[in-house]
């Protein structure tokens, strides 16, 4: 048999946990108050967000970069489609300065090229 102080741990703690959840929430929203945003489609992606991350759909890993290898999909075949991927990955010859805290990553892969004849 559980004790009381038991059960109303557990309650207790699954009370933080939906208080958590639902400060992420009011903290998501703020910016829906503003009034240079689309009230009605923040709350609903926020919402949207909210439903994801608890169904662990959000910021699943590696979702990033096969998104970038998607995006290099888009560049002309041969070279600049070559050294897009290379970034991607890491491969070959790339270096990466920066951080995602310090405003973002910069990617740089240096390809040796023929000249041209």
């Amino acid at each position: 048999m559980k004790s009381i102080s038991h059960i109303a741990l557990k309650a207790l703690i699954a009370g933080g946990v939906v208080m958590v959840t639902a400060s992420a929430f009011a903290q998501a929203t703020v910016t829906c108050e503003d009034p240079r945003v689309d009230r009605t489609a923040c709350y609903r992606e926020a919402a949207a967000a909210q439903e994801a991350k608890r169904q662990g759909r959000l910021n699943s890993p590696g979702g990033y970069d096969e998104n970038a290898l998607k995006r290099c999909q888009r560049q002309p075949a041969g070279n600049a489609r070559t050294a897009c991927e290379k970034r991607v990955t890491g491969a070959g010859n790339t270096t990466v300065h920066g951080s995602v805290q310090g405003g973002g990553k910069i990617r740089r892969n240096e390809m040796p090229v023929e000249p041209k004849k």
